[in-house]
């Protein structure tokens, strides 16, 4: 008899949760819908091994370094995406992986980020053929944007 109790209340909790789910509001969402990484800039000290291990665990294919880019090699994932990996530019970069969201309208964004408290690190700028890009921060997180 205990058994039969136990499963009966079970079942009434999960029909209660499954109840409740179909009926609750959809959450608000602030920002963009549909917000892609365009590309994901790795820097490193050893950019042939990361390359490497990035073919064999995810199946990219990592083309010659690109100047436009910084000298890093770059790899398109199946949705489009741009995996960019790179030796630091200068003596005090360090290794970070820094992902570009796409927005509409770069100059927007950064006048959103500004009023959002973020701060400008590298401002909107044309990187050959690959769009605009610019890169700031909130607190000790870099985060960059790419217009195409």
């Amino acid at each position: 008899m205990r058994k039969r109790s136990a499963w009966g209340l079970l079942v009434t909790a999960a029909l209660s949760v499954l109840i409740g789910c179909q009926t609750m509001d959809e959450p608000e969402q602030i920002g963009q819908a549909h917000t892609l990484i365009h590309f994901m800039e790795i820097v490193c000290l050893d950019v042939d091994a990361q390359c490497a291990a990035l073919e064999r665990v995810h199946g990219l294919s990592f083309g010659p370094a690109v100047a436009d880019l910084g000298g890093s090699r770059v790899a398109e994932a199946p949705d489009g995406s741009l995996v960019g990996v790179r030796a630091p530019l200068a003596v005090h970069e360090q290794p970070i992986i820094r992902s570009y969201l796409q927005v509409e309208d770069i100059a927007k964004a950064v006048e959103d980020v500004e009023a959002a408290g973020g701060k400008i690190a590298y401002p909107p700028t044309q990187q050959g053929d690959y769009g605009t890009f610019a890169i700031y921060f909130i607190g000790d997180i870099q985060l960059g944007l790419w217009q195409r």
